[in-house]
């Protein structure tokens, strides 16, 4: 039977205090700068990962919250949907008949068109 290998993982310190300090702690706990270090790694993965564990479960309460809330609108709007499209109408013909009409009889109306809107359909 073949004993595991301990895999090599060499830390390269961007700050050469945080490496001092690990070597002191280990040297004040008589333990290797390898133990302490992989102990402080150990700890923050956890609570790194329970953080990261309630955030997720908080987004999908909300995602959750949000779908069930939302249900019936989208049921409504699949019902319009469907009503328009036994119509048979095109709706963008019938927009441009609509906006047409307003402007042949914007004499006779009080519609007001700013922004030409309705002439441009005019011109259609």
């Amino acid at each position: 039977m073949t004993k595991p290998r301990d895999s090599t993982f060499p830390m390269r310190f961007k700050r050469p205090q945080t490496k001092e300090a690990l070597k002191r702690l280990a040297a004040a706990q008589g333990t290797s700068m390898t133990e302490v270090a992989e102990r402080a790694i150990e700890h923050e993965v956890a609570l790194l990962g329970a953080d990261m564990e309630r955030r997720l479960t908080e987004a999908l309460e909300v995602v959750r919250t949000y779908n069930q809330a939302g249900q019936g609108d989208v049921e409504d709007w699949i019902d319009a949907v469907a009503v328009g499209e036994e119509s048979g109408l095109d709706p963008m013909r019938d927009v441009a008949n609509t906006a047409g009409v307003a402007a042949r009889t914007q004499d006779e109306s009080t519609l007001d068109d700013p922004f030409g809107v309705l002439a441009a359909f005019a011109r259609r």
